[in-house]
């Protein structure tokens, strides 16, 4: 007999404690008055050292507890074979059942599950099996057994998923479950209809040593074809202030038959808007277009549905549409109409989104202003006290003010919003005109203009501006030559302030006149509205940030409801984020237990494409050998981990410790009472 932790026969040292226990009696003083003692009767003292172990049974029994611990902890094994009592043939076998959409191309699922079937079928008694379902990520339906029955059921209840085909994580579970066991002869098996698409080569998807790879093909004699609909554009237009929206499906025949006498309908809210008739010749594409409707509401479910086929799960393809709704915005301005123009027209320009611009006053500015706009700009003006304070708490509340820093430009310092400090103005009409340049180019608002000839900063002369000292807590964007900051932004609350240090008109730069100016203020304009182009649809496999598509409000008292019904609340201490598992609409709703938000996904159409590949290409990454397999017959000798963890010795000695210390309480209490 062998121990992995011999130092804990150390602790035998206490089995020293129920001697002590039984040899030492400590006497309690304790003086009690009595009237008289011709009553009490007299006993003789008896000294400690002359005492003797009067309960031998009680002894034996609470040292043979504290040793069978002590031998629990010692983890012993038994050194009698250097393989497991099941034998040299002994083996752990992982079946790996490829449960994507593709599977359900024709009768390839039916196929697959009786070839798992056949698998589960040949274990023997000393055989030990795992049933691992796989997709994009992988599953362990049941982990290392020998009762066949339940790995058939395992087998029986699954169904192809919406996922789509990646083998590198189904080798790495069946690696882990295969590095855990103690059999001396590992297997694994793959049954997949092995698409070109599902393998990268991945590194990672190494076997262990003295693995057996087995793939098994699930594929079709038989071409049949299948379309599928890779995807939808959209092409808007306003008619008598409604906006009205033409949507162009795309069509994929994957196969080498041509597919004809098929049709294709859009349905949007339940109602079908058109059906058009489809014929693609094989290993071709096409694309059909529908008649415009009416965008009338928020999240509007919308769906384009080819007739049946071989392959069910991509000939429906869902989205969502809603108008798109305006971004407003106030500008403060001194009233002077050559002031605004150039801004006024910038944001008159452009549908994705569209800005809705009111110019006021500072004096004419009002509440109603402030609820209705999502940026507030501040063109060169000088803000009174009032006007600061209700502003600074506009931008706590998470709206977005872009503040323009001419020549007039005033800011009360009681009020601590804006990102810097405005100095006085530097004057650059005489001699070279002042640059822009250090721009930080991973911001939002500069990064269209990284690429090459996408935008030069440089080359707009800047003659005036106000020389700002940067506040403590903001982000200096861009510098002037001069290394004076040009453009800063700083977080207040739960909104976003950004200062240019010069003029939007051309008094102090010819910045309006420059091609960069348009996308400079749309880009400031989106990033302080916090604006983002609406996702119509998502991937099944991506995943959903419910904050990010709706308003944030108790998590408590949201949930999802997924496609096929389920509930999945969106609790306090958990996250906002989801994975999208199913294919159809998700619903993020609210207190009232309304749809505040709605979100389409749909299956992977990479996956339709059913081109195989040959399945040693994984066999030769995933195993040493070139035929597919590293053990040897005789089995692997296994390390004294391994043997004690499958004999187990110190589970039986820790159960029997604690019955024997329960047999010591009974005996103990009966003892007491005698």
């Amino acid at each position: 007999m062998q121990f992995l932790a011999p130092l804990f026969f150390a602790a035998l040292a206490g089995l020293a404690i129920p001697v002590l226990l039984h040899l030492t009696q400590r006497e309690k003083k304790q003086i009690i008055r009595f009237p008289s003692l011709m009553f009490v009767r007299r006993i003789p003292y008896q000294s400690v050292r002359r005492r003797k172990i009067q309960n031998w049974l009680l002894l034996m029994v609470r040292m043979a507890a504290l040793a069978m611990i002590i031998l629990a902890f010692a983890r012993p094994l038994l050194d009698s074979s250097s393989v497991p009592t099941g034998g040299a043939n002994a083996r752990e076998v992982v079946v790996l059942l490829d449960t994507s959409y593709s599977m359900g191309f024709g009768d390839r699922w039916p196929r697959a599950q009786a070839a798992a079937r056949d698998q589960i079928a040949k274990l023997t008694a000393s055989d030990r099996g795992s049933v691992v379902l796989f997709g994009s990520g992988a599953d362990i339906q049941l982990r290392s057994t020998a009762e066949r029955s339940r790995l058939q059921a395992s087998v029986d209840s699954a169904t192809p998923s919406p996922s789509a085909t990646r083998f590198s994580p189904a080798l790495k579970v069946a690696g882990s479950i295969l590095t855990e066991s103690t059999l001396p002869k590992r297997e694994v098996v793959i049954i997949s209809d092995f698409q070109r698409g599902g393998w990268r080569g991945e590194e990672g998807a190494k076997l262990p040593a003295g693995t057996t790879l087995t793939p098994v093909p699930v594929q079709d004699a038989a071409d049949m074809p299948n379309l599928s609909v890779t995807g939808v554009t959209f092409a808007r237009s306003s008619f008598n202030d409604q906006q009205r929206l033409v949507v162009t499906a795309g069509i994929t025949n994957r196969t080498e038959q041509p597919a004809k006498g098929g049709s294709i309908t859009l349905e949007v809210g339940g109602l079908t808007i058109g059906t058009k008739p489809v014929a693609v010749e094989g290993g071709s594409s096409t694309s059909v277009v529908f008649d415009a409707f009416t965008v009338s509401g928020r999240n509007m479910r919308a769906s384009v549905k080819l007739a049946a086929d071989a392959l069910a799960a991509d000939n429906t393809f869902n989205f969502v549409v809603s108008p798109i709704e305006p971004v407003h915005i106030t500008v403060v301005d001194r009233g002077n109409a050559a002031s605004a123009l150039y801004l006024t027209r910038v944001l008159a320009i452009g549908d994705s989104p569209k800005f809705q611009v009111v110019v006021r006053r500072g004096d004419a500015i009002s509440d109603d202003d402030l609820r209705r706009s999502a940026v507030v700009v501040l063109n060169d003006v000088e803000v009174e006290p009032a006007l600061a304070r209700r502003l600074a708490r506009y931008v706590e509340q998470g709206g977005g003010m872009f503040v323009a820093a001419g020549p007039r430009a005033r800011w009360p310092q009681d009020v601590d919003t804006l990102p810097a400090t405005i100095g006085p103005p530097v004057d650059r009409t005489r001699g070279d005109a002042a640059r822009v340049g250090a721009l930080e180019y991973g911001h939002p608002v500069f990064e269209p203009f990284r690429a090459p000839r996408s935008g030069d900063f440089s080359a707009v002369p800047v003659y005036g501006y106000r020389n700002l000292t940067a506040a403590q807590g903001s982000q200096v964007l861009a510098r002037f030559d001069a290394g004076t900051p040009a453009v800063l932004e700083r977080m207040v609350g739960r909104g976003r302030v950004m200062l240019w240090g010069s003029t939007l008109d051309v008094s102090w730069s010819d910045l309006p006149t420059k091609p960069v100016f348009l996308p400079f203020i749309h880009q400031t304009v989106r990033h302080l509205a916090g604006y983002t182009e609406p996702e119509p649809w998502l991937t099944v496999g991506q995943v959903l940030n419910a904050s990010a598509v709706t308003a944030r409000g108790p998590a408590a008292q949201r949930v999802v409801l997924t496609p096929s019904g389920r509930r999945l609340p969106l609790d306090d201490e958990g996250t906002d984020v989801l994975e999208l598992t199913e294919q159809g609409f998700y619903e993020i709703r609210g207190d009232a237990n309304q749809a505040d938000a709605i979100v389409a996904a749909n299956v992977d159409p990479a996956e339709a494409d059913l081109t195989p590949m040959d399945p040693r290409e994984i066999t030769a990454a995933a195993v040493d050998s070139e035929d597919g397999s590293a053990g040897t017959p005789t089995g692997v000798p296994l390390t004294p981990e391994a043997k004690e963890k499958n004999q187990r010795l110190w589970w039986y000695l820790l159960v029997a410790g604690i019955l024997l210390l329960g047999a010591d309480t009974l005996l103990s209490n009966r003892m007491a009472k005698a």
